[in-house]
């Protein structure tokens, strides 16, 4: 079957939200449709992509290099050590830590294993899980080859709260991938063109570590 051409759905950039964190929990709630939540890890691509299909807008992207010494070598990738820059409650660290966890979604999409990027996601965050479950979709049965992500921190700023021991950012990313070829388990093959896509997480540091608690197109 030949490939296609797969882009992803228009980008909401400005969801309609109430971020709330004096009183208790943070919130984030999107007025918003289904096919809205569906963008996740798709949207605000500064590549123009028109409209598709909003049940695969969120194409995980990747790369592993291949090692040269035998052409029949298979690459193992292997889990990213978390760094020590990402260990600490400073914004030093949240900046180690926002990077760290893109370096786990290249690795989840290369292997299927989403452990340690579910480990670090807030069971309330939409974009996180949405990630998380469009791997293990595709993972069942099937595979995606290139395309790594590149990360580059835009914004760093710290959160305000009248909360004790609250402490947190936001940060906001550019990210940008390169082509990908999807391998899905009914047996079809589609074509991820690389593109640039910007995102606004909100990270918390809860019992010693950081965590994503909100992943959002913007």
């Amino acid at each position: 079957m030949a490939p296609s051409a797969r882009t992803g759905i228009a980008c909401l950039c400005a969801p309609v939200r109430a971020f709330v964190i004096s009183g208790g929990p943070m919130r984030l709630a999107y007025a918003a449709t289904l096919a809205t939540l569906a963008l996740l890890l798709a949207a605000c691509s500064d590549d123009g992509d028109e409209p598709g299909d909003p049940m695969a807008t969120w194409t995980p992207s990747g790369t592993v290099e291949t090692p040269s010494a035998s052409p029949s070598a298979v690459a193992t990738p292997t889990e990213p050590p978390l760094p020590d820059a990402a260990t600490k409650a400073t914004e030093a660290g949240a900046r180690a830590f926002i990077t760290y966890y893109w370096d786990l979604i290249n690795y989840a999409q290369l292997t299927g294993d989403v452990e340690a990027l579910s480990s670090l996601s807030s069971s309330t965050c939409d974009g996180c899980w949405g990630a998380v479950g469009a791997i293990t979709e595709i993972y069942d049965g099937g595979s995606a080859v290139g395309g790594e992500y590149t990360v580059a921190i835009d914004r760093v700023v710290e959160l305000a709260s009248n909360r004790q021991n609250f402490y947190g950012f936001e940060v906001a990313v550019s990210v940008r991938n390169a082509e990908q070829v999807i391998h899905r388990p009914d047996g079809t093959r589609e074509i991820s063109k690389s593109k640039t896509s910007r995102f606004l997480a909100y990270l918390l540091w809860t019992e010693d570590a950081w965590r994503t608690d909100v992943l959002e197109p913007r």
